[in-house]
């Protein structure tokens, strides 16, 4: 948690904003050659600099109780995970605030660029289907893997089946995002038609092949993250660091490596055309980051700001992706901070029953055990390393499904670094419990050994 906060601490101390005239565009807003010297422009330039300034000093300020909560680490999370939702809200409000300046300014001085609502142009045998594209029948390659995945998964166990289901969910929605790539609305470049056909098939080719690598390259990031959670080892942490590292770096690497290609090569071919085309559509550009436009049909447009696409919320399905977007980022929000609070106010609890079954109440990872079943009973000092399956665990508690080295699939309900530990053997599983009170954890074990068969 520290580090990540670092992280963003980082980020937000290194990034400048862009700010300067670049391609015709300030802030979103196309604009003509001579508007760049205009003094209005420069005076929301520098009030955008002392407003984003302003705001990323306050996110640092309310950063600080991460530290704070430090000996908390539930309450920690939970504010960490709001503090990012606040600050990507936070963040963009100078920005939003110097489009809207900058439209005023534009309409005041009737800085007119360019044809208007340039939606379709002269583009039909780039609208066809592109030869050039990587064929769609290529993502056979990562299905297949995502298949083989499940398969070796489930024989190996239903614990990880959820990792295959997962790979081969990333796959369908890299395939989706590659046929949404080749059906988004053709870029207008230039009066040239044959310019245009060449950088909407560059672009389109680029992506989509693109799309296709990172479906292969989740395939094997997957495949690694089971190998490393099922083997388990003692350095696991610097494994799992290692593949973490590396594959946020390759995707990023690559989009960004993409990205700059196709820029490349657009300012290549127009820099040889006097033909260039300005179009001036900044009425569906909401605060220059969003893009609504009802009378496009097209799903995806390219973004002004940023890297790759954006959805066209003025389309049913834009409307139905955002919305879902944001739907599933709130019940992540919320259903993490929920099971965190909860673990953090719940404690497991075992219980000796009348009828000699021994049973661990705790919400969703609730067990039940014959005493009969028992074939080894022990108070120890340690827990193996491990990795979790399916449950909570923060840095002062462990409860739910766990691999633990050496011992296999464990259920675990423990408070962390809070000797003793009892240790139960069944057929199948161990089970590892405790109280917070270790006097209460020998008590429970006592009990436990006066009752159980195999101790007697």
């Amino acid at each position: 948690m520290i580090t990540a906060a670092i992280c963003f601490i980082v980020m937000i101390v290194t990034y400048r904003p862009q700010a300067s005239y670049r391609k015709g565009m300030l802030f979103a807003i196309s604009l003509p050659e001579h508007a760049i010297v205009h003094d209005g422009i420069r005076e929301i330039q520098a009030g955008f600099k002392r407003r984003f300034a302003r705001a990323n000093w306050l996110m640092l300020l309310l950063l600080v109780p991460v530290a704070i909560l430090y000996a908390l680490p539930a309450y920690q999370t939970v504010y960490y995970l709001l503090w990012i939702c606040v600050y990507f809200v936070v963040g963009t409000v100078p920005f939003r605030r110097a489009f809207r300046e900058m439209l005023a300014l534009k309409r005041d001085n009737d800085w007119f660029v360019g044809e208007k609502r340039v939606i379709q142009s002269d583009l039909r045998v780039a609208q066809l289907k592109n030869r050039r594209s990587a064929p769609v029948a290529l993502f056979a390659i990562p299905a297949a893997m995502s298949a083989g995945l499940m398969v070796w998964m489930a024989q190996e166990g239903s614990d990880f089946i959820g990792l295959g289901v997962a790979a081969g969910l990333v796959t369908v929605l890299f395939l989706l995002i590659s046929l949404g790539t080749r059906r988004a609305k053709a870029r207008v470049y230039s009066m040239n038609s044959d310019v245009n056909v060449s950088l909407n098939q560059a672009r389109r080719r680029a992506w989509s092949y693109l799309w296709l690598m990172m479906a292969i390259v989740e395939n094997i990031h997957v495949a690694l993250i089971y190998q490393a959670a099922a083997n388990g080892s003692e350095d696991g942490l610097g494994v799992w660091l290692t593949i973490t590292l590396a594959f946020t770096a390759i995707p990023l690497g690559s989009i960004l490596y993409v990205h700059r290609k196709v820029r490349a090569l657009e300012q290549e071919l127009l820099e040889q055309d006097d033909k260039i085309v300005y179009t001036d559509d900044d009425e569906y550009w909401a605060n220059g980051f969003t893009y609504h436009n009802p009378n496009d049909k097209s799903l995806l447009v390219p973004k002004r700001i940023g890297i790759g696409e954006t959805i066209n919320t003025g389309t049913l399905a834009g409307k139905l992706i955002a919305g879902g977007v944001l739907g599933l980022l709130a019940a992540v929000v919320v259903g993490v901070s929920f099971m965190l609070i909860r673990s953090e106010l719940t404690s497991p609890t075992m219980t000796l029953m009348p009828d000699s079954t021994v049973s661990i109440d705790y919400p969703m990872y609730s067990f039940d055990f014959s005493l009969s079943d028992i074939q080894e009973l022990s108070l120890v000092d340690e827990i193996p390393s491990g990795t979790k399956l399916n449950g909570e665990a923060t840095g002062t508690q462990a409860r739910g499904h766990f691999r633990l080295k050496g011992l296999g699939k464990t259920r675990l309900y423990v408070f962390k670094n809070n000797p003793p530990y009892i240790r139960i053997k069944l057929d199948k599983v161990y089970i590892f419990y405790n109280d917070k009170d270790p006097l209460r954890t020998a008590e429970l074990f006592e009990e436990l050994a006066r009752s159980a068969p195999s101790s007697k």
